[in-house]
């Protein structure tokens, strides 16, 4: 007989690691709070973070601590019972049992926590978890524990749990007060601005999607999730929702006028807001009937339905028939952050300027997917892709479809709506089945339906902009104006006999018509009042004719001289036809002249970049500093600047095959951490500082020798303009500085800045300022044509340096970033 009765125990450090394990950051912690806020049918949850201040407001059992988070709700609350077992048992769920009955609580919500754990997110936040509960104005519960003890006792029975009785001041509720922060710093400084825009990824800040209130307070300051949301939504120029009702799929989307402006603003002004967009509706409605035009501030719109067990490809059949996930809704809207935007009066008024309005709405780019109006993970959070807008980048065309830095959105699914798609027990996911891979396939086909629309749209303006320019011009070659000419002389030598006749009879009918009038006038007598008032009719009718003659004796004139075009046209045809041979070959010459300079500024560069790289690593061999790394760097830097050649040769032989280029990851503040030796080596000799401002650092894929040349280029222009400045100011301090601020790059330097001459047309080729033989106005034109073989695009920012002068070139590689930064 035993002399011991044996049974199962655990160490409280294993809850401890549980917790840690399961609940992998602070925001995730306090989603799960709030989760438990709407599970107990709180109309609101209340959250006040502190950092550094004591909790005061009531008696603590352990006062004495730094900085606190308050978590307040008036749910239904919990009595001892309740508390015995949903927070002091280990994974037990009453929320389990209602999902399984598919039961829900009295204002119909299913809960959203089923797995008993989400008491464990506390420790994640603080060390110190102390409650205050009541179901009812009678008598309330506080508890109070400290998870460091966890790590101390040998059985988990053994934690000490502090526990009195209190009178409560509201009919029902839970106080949570989580004292002696594990993390402060999350709440502080650009942390702080952070985590404002993660509250807006994890908790909806869409009004309509939201099911109840939750405020908000860091530190004393209030952060309103609603009027942030609605002040930037104001600025979106397209807006896509869409609707499954289980049968079927609903979408509708809006777009701007503002839309097109894209990359040509005189295009824009000239051709739609010139007349509102009207020509350009017409236009399009006749090649896409199903786009309608809206009320402002949007323009037009469409509205398209699908069935979903006809018109949906590639869905998945589980027990007989389609797995059908259940209904659910979204909205996309997008957003652009083109320089124009800078000017709009609004956007000052809420935003200040362009870079705030950037940061905020990048922020909270992404399009997430909201359970009851709570995140699921990792779903559009934190630059995740998970509708593949990257891809869909890749294989679309170049008509503008949706970009990840570029949308804010949300796909709403709901517990008891969806009850097949659930969640991982990490909270990260969907649990992968027939149902959440349908979910996907509908979510993808949406996607496509939006680009498919938006580039029907862009594809057929660029038609109009096409057409009507023809339309107006009419005139467009040495040739066509030639045909006019002759067109012009056969048609009046057409009508010129007809003319003749007609002014003979115009002269003969004002003849016949005074001599009717004198008739009547030198008979009085027997004229009758009928024929007087003719007779005045008469007259009457006669001047107008004496009117149209007139003119038409000018005309004569005119036409005659129309006999004289034979001439010109016997001298012109000849050179007409020399000048249009002639201006065909200068087409072809100028872009192989166009080629042929880019070629000629790169090998004159690249010699002495590869001078100077040779040089580089020659110093590190010689000091045994060289390693394989440092080799393959420089062999494919050779390999990416002759494949930059090639790419510029490419118009020469169009039948030129070219090899895929081979592209990277990696982060910018590694690529320039790299490169930084290079440069500072290449600008001792100048006296130039070179500064790298990691502001947010981001990953891109790219052609790493693709990039260094972008880099060199517009490096090599800071230097010539510092070093002119230096030689007129000898105490002049040079500097380069290169700020990396996802998802752009800001290249600027303190020289005098871009020429306002040439600020517009700084892209272009051969616009310089610099004098003849130093340069020939091709490096920023070999810049954007590298960046834009990338996806990637370059503009010059609108702030200006105290020269009055734009001085910042900003790069947008929103199309290359990685989504898992």
């Amino acid at each position: 007989m035993p002399k011991q009765k044996y049974h199962f125990d655990i160490t409280p450090h294993i809850v401890k690691q549980l917790g840690e394990q399961l609940v992998s950051d602070e925001i995730t912690a306090l989603l799960e709070l709030i989760k438990n806020s709407y599970d107990a049918d709180a109309s609101y949850v209340s959250i006040e973070i502190n950092t550094t201040g004591q909790y005061i407001k009531e008696e603590l059992f352990y006062p004495k601590h730094n900085g606190f988070i308050i978590v307040e709700d008036d749910g239904f609350g919990m009595n001892e019972e309740t508390i015995m077992k949903s927070w002091l048992i280990i994974s037990y769920s009453q929320k389990r049992q209602l999902k399984e009955a598919k039961t829900t609580t009295s204002k119909g919500r299913t809960p959203l926590g089923d797995k008993g754990l989400g008491r464990l997110s506390t420790q994640r936040l603080a060390d110190i978890c102390e409650i205050f509960t009541n179901k009812d104005k009678t008598e309330g519960t506080h508890i109070a524990f400290n998870w460091k003890d966890f790590e101390k006792e040998d059985a988990l029975s053994k934690v000490q749990i502090q526990a009195e009785s209190f009178t409560p001041k509201n009919k029902n509720g839970t106080k949570l007060i989580l004292a002696n922060l594990n993390h402060a710093e999350v709440w502080e400084g650009k942390n702080l601005e952070k985590f404002k825009g993660q509250v807006s990824q994890i908790i909806s800040p869409y009004k309509e999607n939201r099911p109840f209130e939750v405020h908000l307070k860091i530190n004393g300051i209030s952060v309103d999730l609603d009027k942030s949301n609605e002040d930037l939504r104001d600025f979106a120029i397209s807006r896509f929702e869409f609707d499954f009702n289980e049968k079927i799929l609903q979408i509708k989307g809006k777009t701007k006028l503002t839309k097109f402006i894209g990359n040509n603003r005189d295009d824009f002004n000239n051709y739609l807001e010139i007349d509102s967009g009207k020509k350009f509706y017409d236009f399009l409605q006749k090649k896409h009937s199903d786009i309608k035009k809206t009320p402002t501030p949007f323009f037009i719109e469409f509205e398209k339905k699908f069935d979903f067990d006809r018109d949906i490809g590639g869905l998945e059949v589980f027990d007989g028939k389609r797995a059908n996930p259940g209904a659910f809704n979204g909205i996309i809207d997008e957003f652009t952050y083109d320089n124009w935007l800078s000017s709009d009066e609004n956007l000052k008024e809420i935003f200040g300027k362009l870079s705030n309005y950037r940061e905020f709405a990048q922020n909270q780019a992404g399009i997430k997917l909201f359970r009851n109006g709570f995140a699921v993970k990792p779903f559009g959070i934190d630059g995740d892709d998970w509708l593949r807008l990257r891809e869909s980048q890749t294989f679309a065309s170049s008509y503008y479809p949706l970009r990840p830095a570029n949308v804010l959105g949300y796909f709403a699914i709901d517990e008891g709506e969806n009850r097949d798609l659930k969640d991982k027990t990490d909270r990260e996911g969907l649990v992968s089945n027939p149902y959440s891979r349908n979910f996907f396939v509908l979510a993808f086909f949406i996607r496509d339906e939006i680009n498919r629309y938006q580039e029907n749209i862009r594809r057929t303006y660029n038609e109009f902009l096409k057409a009507y320019k023809t339309e107006n011009s009419g005139i467009k070659t040495v040739s066509q104006a030639f045909n006019q000419l002759k067109d012009t002389k056969s048609k009046s030598e057409e009508v010129k006999d007809d003319f003749k006749k007609s002014k003979s009879l115009v002269s003969h009918s004002i003849k016949a018509l005074d001599n009717t009038s004198k008739i009547v006038k030198n008979d009085p007598l027997f004229t009758t009042d009928l024929e007087k008032e003719t007779a005045q009719r008469i007259d009457s009718l006669t001047e107008e004719l004496k009117t149209i003659e007139n003119t038409l004796e000018r005309l004569e004139i005119v036409i005659s001289k129309t006999e004289k075009l034979n001439e010109v046209i016997d001298i012109l045809e000849p050179k007409i036809q020399i000048l249009e041979e002639q201006l065909t070959n200068f087409s072809e010459l100028a872009s192989l002249g166009l080629t042929a300079e880019s070629v000629s500024h790169e090998f004159a560069s690249i010699a002495d970049r590869l001078a100077e790289k040779a040089s580089f690593y020659a110093t590190k061999l010689q000091a045994k500093k060289l390693n394989d790394s440092d080799i393959y760097v420089f062999i494919e830097y050779i390999n990416t600047t002759v494949n930059g050649l090639k790419i510029q040769l490419k118009h020469l032989d169009p039948t030129l095959k070219y090899n895929r280029e081979k592209k990277s990851s990696f982060k910018l503040s590694d690529f320039f951490k790299d490169e930084k030796d290079y440069y500072n080596n290449r600008f001792e000799k100048q006296q130039i500082e070179f500064n790298i401002l990691n502001d947010d650092d981001f990953s891109v894929t790219v052609n790493r020798g693709k990039l260094v040349q972008i880099i060199d280029n517009l490096l090599n222009n800071s230097e010539y303009w510092l070093t002119q400045r230096k030689k007129n100011e000898a105490k002049f301090n040079p500097s380069i500085t290169i700020k990396i601020e996802a998802p752009w790059i800001y290249i600027s330097d303190n020289g005098y800045g871009i020429s306002p001459a040439v600020e517009n047309q700084v892209f272009e080729p051969f616009v310089t300022t610099k004098p003849k033989g130093e340069g020939r106005g091709l490096g920023l034109f070999i810049i954007q044509q590298l960046l834009d073989s990338s996806g990637c695009t370059i503009a010059l920012e609108p702030i200006r340096n105290e020269h009055k002068r734009k001085y910042v070139f900003a790069i947008n590689f929103s199309n290359i970033i990685n989504g898992n930064n």
